[in-house]
């Protein structure tokens, strides 16, 4: 467990060192900056941002939606700018630093057999998913005292019923959500 607990430690230590630049790059995107919008939409259509993390590499994908719920944007993937970490490869994309991600890897193939491997994977996920979306609601709220603009915003893993409604900080599932834009 010893050294699932140190890639936690090093995980929290990587998001300290880009905290800066996912913070410029939300001020940026709740302003309606650095992305591409489809056909016909601009920033006035915004009404709420989606940005979803992959569970496995934590890369996170923001969209923004217009008073219909529908995607008005390309997805943009946050941080914009992403430092390779040392020693990572060439291919290696994820927001995940790779040494993370490969150690982690190594202990679930090693110790996937032992009688306490899924307490202790269970452990270090809940660990590590929590570490990152408090990081995250942190940096968002940071971020919205740098702008005057307030939107709906919601964050989840990727592909989920549940989100986090990051103005109230609350859960908020996909239902509720259409109810908001159909009461408008």
């Amino acid at each position: 467990m010893q050294n699932l607990k140190k890639r936690n430690i090093e995980l929290k230590n990587y998001l300290e060192e880009i905290e800066i630049q996912l913070i410029k790059d939300i001020v940026q995107l709740l302003k309606g900056e650095n992305v591409d919008y489809l056909e016909g939409k601009t920033k006035v259509d915004i009404r709420a941002f989606y940005l979803e993390y992959k569970y496995d590499y934590l890369d996170i994908v923001a969209w923004a939606v217009d008073n219909n719920g529908q995607m008005i944007t390309d997805t943009v993937i946050l941080p914009i700018q992403r430092k390779k970490q040392m020693g990572e490869s060439k291919e290696w994309n994820s927001s995940l630093p790779e040494k993370i991600w490969t150690a982690a890897s190594d202990f679930q193939n090693s110790h996937e057999d032992e009688e306490d491997f899924d307490d202790l994977w269970d452990e270090y996920n809940e660990e590590k998913y929590s570490l990152f979306e408090d990081w995250f609601c942190q940096c968002w709220k940071e971020a919205s005292e740098h702008t005057e603009k307030r939107v709906d915003a919601y964050f989840s893993v990727h592909d989920t019923y549940f989100r986090t409604d990051l103005n109230a900080l609350k859960t908020i599932n996909d239902d509720e959500i259409a109810e908001r834009y159909a009461s408008k």
